[in-house]
């Protein structure tokens, strides 16, 4: 009988113990990391962006704020000169517009109350004046229909606002008494306002705006009262979330 040299033992005995381990370490799963499956590793990475998508991001439009939505508060301060002619000459014969030297300052505060969409919104505020020549306070509660729809109102935002409601005064100006054909006037009257305001561009939330501030008695449906008074103001209002 032929012996092996102990060299060729020690190599016939590493080769079987390979054959041996092969099977089990072929059947091993392989894995990226310990105890993690490559699977749950790809669903982790994020998908890299597509070529488009920067562009398109860019091109959405700003999101519209959804409808029904409680708006910003505002507060705003104005002054104005009376007007002595009818308010119907000042919307349709300008022309024939003047002002007097009897003034007003207001401030008031409000808030947008309902969000109708399409640019369309409700505000509710309270508004104090003071005439400063003809004497006497104001105190009104307006309700506002506010549209901002412009296609331009992301560089330059803009605004039609028509506000009316009760107006009560301490005193009846002379000019009152002198346009209400019952020579008396009333306390109590009719506010009605439209408005046109500008905001800042690099500032939204400052504005700047006109407003007719008109108080009548609806054609006589107030008191008997046919006419009123109108003072051209200008103003200054910022709004701002309390939330």
């Amino acid at each position: 009988m032929t012996v092996m040299s102990p060299l060729a033992l020690r190599s016939a005995a590493i080769l079987l113990l390979a054959l041996a381990v092969q099977p089990a370490w072929a059947e091993a799963p392989r894995t990226l990391r310990p105890n993690v499956e490559p699977r749950l590793v790809a669903e982790a990475m994020p998908a890299p962006p597509k070529p488009g998508d920067q562009l398109t991001a860019a091109l959405d439009p700003v999101p519209e704020r959804k409808a029904g939505a409680i708006g910003p508060w505002y507060v705003e301060g104005s002054f104005g000169l009376l007007n002595p002619g009818n308010f119907t000459d000042i919307m349709f014969r300008p022309d024939r517009t003047s002002i007097e030297g009897e003034s007003m300052a207001q401030v008031a505060v409000g808030r947008e109350i309902l969000d109708f969409g399409a640019g369309f919104s409700a505000e509710l505020g309270l508004l104090l004046g003071h005439r400063i020549d003809e004497g006497g306070f104001e105190v009104a509660a307006p309700f506002a229909i506010v549209f901002d729809g412009f296609p331009w109102r992301d560089k330059l935002p803009m605004r039609l606002r028509l506000a009316v409601g009760p107006s009560f005064v301490s005193e009846i100006t002379p000019t009152e008494k002198r346009k209400a054909d019952n020579g008396k006037g009333s306390k109590v009257l009719n506010m009605f306002n439209p408005e046109i305001e500008i905001g800042a561009p690099g500032a939204p939330e400052w504005s700047g705006f006109f407003r007719l501030h008109h108080r009548s008695g609806i054609f006589g449906l107030v008191d008997g009262v046919t006419g009123g008074s109108t003072y051209m103001m200008v103003g200054l209002r910022h709004r701002f979330s309390a939330d």
